[in-house]
Protein backbone atom coordinates (compact mmCIF):
# COMPACT_ATOMS: atom_id res chain seq x y z
CA UNK A 1 0.00 0.00 0.00
CA UNK A 2 2.73 2.49 0.78
CA UNK A 3 4.29 1.82 -2.36
CA UNK A 4 0.66 2.31 -4.57
CA UNK A 5 0.32 5.66 -2.56
CA UNK A 6 3.99 6.54 -3.92
CA UNK A 7 3.48 5.58 -7.60
CA UNK A 8 -0.16 7.98 -7.37
CA UNK A 9 2.08 10.45 -5.59
CA UNK A 10 4.29 10.49 -8.14
CA UNK A 11 2.07 10.10 -10.85
CA UNK A 12 0.35 13.18 -9.11
CA UNK A 13 3.45 15.46 -9.04
CA UNK A 14 4.15 14.68 -12.60
CA UNK A 15 0.67 15.93 -13.52
CA UNK A 16 1.19 19.19 -11.70
CA UNK A 17 4.70 19.75 -13.40
CA UNK A 18 3.23 19.48 -16.64
CA UNK A 19 0.39 21.54 -15.78
CA UNK A 20 2.60 24.23 -14.61
CA UNK A 21 5.32 23.99 -17.35
CA UNK A 22 1.81 23.91 -20.22
CA UNK A 23 0.71 27.14 -18.16
CA UNK A 24 2.33 30.92 -19.62
CA UNK A 25 0.50 33.42 -17.67
CA UNK A 26 3.81 34.20 -15.64
CA UNK A 27 6.56 33.21 -18.22
CA UNK A 28 7.16 36.79 -18.96
CA UNK A 29 7.41 38.25 -15.14
CA UNK A 30 10.16 35.10 -14.78
CA UNK A 31 11.86 35.50 -17.39
CA UNK A 32 12.37 39.13 -16.85
CA UNK A 33 13.60 37.87 -13.40
CA UNK A 34 15.93 35.98 -14.91
CA UNK A 35 17.43 38.90 -17.38
CA UNK A 36 16.99 41.90 -15.71
CA UNK A 37 19.95 42.09 -13.38
CA UNK A 38 22.25 41.76 -16.17
CA UNK A 39 20.04 44.33 -18.17
CA UNK A 40 20.35 46.95 -15.12
CA UNK A 41 23.96 46.16 -14.76
CA UNK A 42 25.18 46.62 -18.62
CA UNK A 43 22.54 49.78 -18.44
CA UNK A 44 24.25 50.94 -14.82
CA UNK A 45 28.05 50.24 -16.50
CA UNK A 46 27.60 52.47 -19.48
CA UNK A 47 25.85 55.08 -17.57
CA UNK A 48 29.25 55.11 -15.83
CA UNK A 49 31.48 54.60 -18.02
CA UNK A 50 29.62 57.79 -19.81
CA UNK A 51 29.94 59.83 -17.04
CA UNK A 52 33.87 58.89 -17.14
CA UNK A 53 34.38 60.13 -20.36
CA UNK A 54 32.30 63.65 -19.40
CA UNK A 55 34.02 64.07 -16.44
CA UNK A 56 37.59 63.80 -18.75
CA UNK A 57 36.00 66.07 -21.54
CA UNK A 58 34.93 68.58 -18.98
CA UNK A 59 38.90 68.77 -17.39
CA UNK A 60 40.63 68.79 -21.24
CA UNK A 61 37.82 71.75 -21.77
CA UNK A 62 39.00 73.23 -18.38
CA UNK A 63 42.78 72.77 -19.12
CA UNK A 64 41.89 74.61 -22.60
CA UNK A 65 40.56 77.79 -20.90
CA UNK A 66 43.10 77.90 -18.29
CA UNK A 67 45.85 77.58 -20.95
CA UNK A 68 44.16 80.72 -23.29
CA UNK A 69 44.08 82.47 -20.09
CA UNK A 70 48.04 81.58 -19.27
CA UNK A 71 49.33 81.91 -22.81
CA UNK A 72 47.67 85.53 -23.11
CA UNK A 73 49.32 86.68 -20.00
CA UNK A 74 46.23 87.11 -17.86
CA UNK A 75 46.98 84.97 -15.03
CA UNK A 76 50.76 86.08 -14.96
CA UNK A 77 49.45 90.12 -14.70
CA UNK A 78 46.70 88.83 -11.88
CA UNK A 79 49.30 89.64 -9.28
CA UNK A 80 51.02 87.50 -6.59
CA UNK A 81 50.92 83.82 -6.61
CA UNK A 82 47.39 83.25 -4.56
CA UNK A 83 45.74 85.42 -7.42
CA UNK A 84 47.50 83.76 -10.43
CA UNK A 85 46.09 80.43 -8.91
CA UNK A 86 42.66 81.68 -8.48
CA UNK A 87 42.64 83.39 -11.79
CA UNK A 88 43.69 80.15 -13.27
CA UNK A 89 41.45 78.08 -11.41
CA UNK A 90 38.46 80.54 -12.09
CA UNK A 91 39.01 79.99 -15.76
CA UNK A 92 39.41 76.50 -15.06
CA UNK A 93 36.11 76.10 -12.78
CA UNK A 94 33.77 77.96 -15.67
CA UNK A 95 34.36 74.86 -17.55
CA UNK A 96 34.34 72.05 -15.15
CA UNK A 97 31.71 72.91 -12.45
CA UNK A 98 28.64 71.74 -13.90
CA UNK A 99 30.52 67.84 -13.22
CA UNK A 100 33.31 67.73 -11.13
CA UNK A 101 33.70 69.37 -7.66
CA UNK A 102 36.55 72.25 -8.60
CA UNK A 103 37.89 72.25 -5.06
CA UNK A 104 39.10 68.17 -5.89
CA UNK A 105 40.85 69.36 -8.66
CA UNK A 106 44.84 69.63 -8.46
CA UNK A 107 47.23 71.43 -10.88
CA UNK A 108 50.52 70.52 -11.85
CA UNK A 109 52.02 74.08 -13.80
CA UNK A 110 55.73 74.75 -15.01
CA UNK A 111 57.45 76.57 -16.60
CA UNK A 112 60.80 75.95 -18.53
CA UNK A 113 63.49 77.72 -21.06
CA UNK A 114 62.81 75.05 -23.97
CA UNK A 115 60.65 72.16 -25.15
CA UNK A 116 63.38 69.66 -24.45
CA UNK A 117 63.69 70.19 -21.00
CA UNK A 118 59.94 70.07 -20.29
CA UNK A 119 60.02 67.26 -18.35
CA UNK A 120 57.03 66.76 -15.89
CA UNK A 121 57.25 63.88 -13.21
CA UNK A 122 54.61 61.03 -12.57
CA UNK A 123 52.17 62.00 -9.21
CA UNK A 124 50.79 58.22 -9.19
CA UNK A 125 53.58 56.56 -6.76
CA UNK A 126 53.16 53.30 -5.21
CA UNK A 127 49.46 53.15 -6.80
CA UNK A 128 48.08 56.11 -4.74
CA UNK A 129 48.15 59.73 -6.15
CA UNK A 130 50.89 61.99 -4.33
CA UNK A 131 49.63 65.70 -5.16
CA UNK A 132 52.81 66.62 -2.68
CA UNK A 133 55.24 67.52 -5.52
CA UNK A 134 52.64 69.70 -7.43
CA UNK A 135 53.67 73.03 -8.66
CA UNK A 136 51.85 76.21 -9.50
CA UNK A 137 54.62 78.75 -11.67
CA UNK A 138 52.17 80.18 -14.53
CA UNK A 139 55.33 81.33 -16.15
CA UNK A 140 56.63 84.25 -17.86
CA UNK A 141 56.51 85.99 -21.26
CA UNK A 142 57.72 83.44 -24.31
CA UNK A 143 58.15 80.74 -21.53
CA UNK A 144 57.43 76.86 -22.13
CA UNK A 145 54.95 76.14 -19.76
CA UNK A 146 52.97 72.33 -19.10
CA UNK A 147 49.28 72.43 -16.99
CA UNK A 148 48.42 69.13 -15.43
CA UNK A 149 45.06 69.05 -13.96
CA UNK A 150 44.23 65.98 -11.99
CA UNK A 151 40.87 64.13 -10.41
CA UNK A 152 40.49 61.34 -8.72
CA UNK A 153 37.21 59.93 -9.35
CA UNK A 154 34.83 57.97 -7.44
CA UNK A 155 33.61 54.82 -9.10
CA UNK A 156 29.72 54.37 -7.78
CA UNK A 157 29.94 50.09 -8.83
CA UNK A 158 32.43 47.60 -8.21
CA UNK A 159 32.43 46.91 -12.34
CA UNK A 160 34.39 50.33 -12.92
CA UNK A 161 36.46 49.96 -10.06
CA UNK A 162 37.43 46.76 -11.06
CA UNK A 163 38.19 47.26 -14.50
CA UNK A 164 39.13 50.33 -15.00
CA UNK A 165 40.49 51.56 -11.82
CA UNK A 166 44.48 53.19 -11.90
CA UNK A 167 44.71 53.95 -8.57
CA UNK A 168 45.23 51.19 -5.41
CA UNK A 169 42.16 52.84 -3.63
CA UNK A 170 39.94 51.82 -6.50
CA UNK A 171 39.35 55.32 -7.95
CA UNK A 172 40.11 55.99 -11.35
CA UNK A 173 42.49 59.06 -11.98
CA UNK A 174 41.32 61.43 -14.58
CA UNK A 175 44.12 64.36 -16.06
CA UNK A 176 44.29 66.61 -19.15
CA UNK A 177 47.42 68.22 -20.11
CA UNK A 178 48.60 70.94 -22.47
CA UNK A 179 51.98 71.93 -23.37
CA UNK A 180 52.59 75.35 -24.86
CA UNK A 181 54.61 78.86 -24.96
CA UNK A 182 53.50 81.95 -24.01
CA UNK A 183 53.30 85.24 -26.07
CA UNK A 184 55.12 87.78 -25.26
CA UNK A 185 52.76 89.88 -23.27
CA UNK A 186 56.00 91.30 -21.68
CA UNK A 187 59.37 91.68 -22.27
CA UNK A 188 60.67 88.49 -23.33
Amino acid sequence: MAEMSETSRSRKDRRVFRRFARNRSGASAVEFAMIAPLFFGFLLAMLETGTLFLRKTAIEAGVEEAKRLTMTGQVAGAGNGAAQLAAFQAGFCGQVGWIIPCEQVKFDVRAFSTFGVAAMPNPVKNGAFDPGGLQFNPGKPCQIVVIRAYYEAQGLTAMIRNDVASLNNGRVLLGGSAAFKNEPFGAC
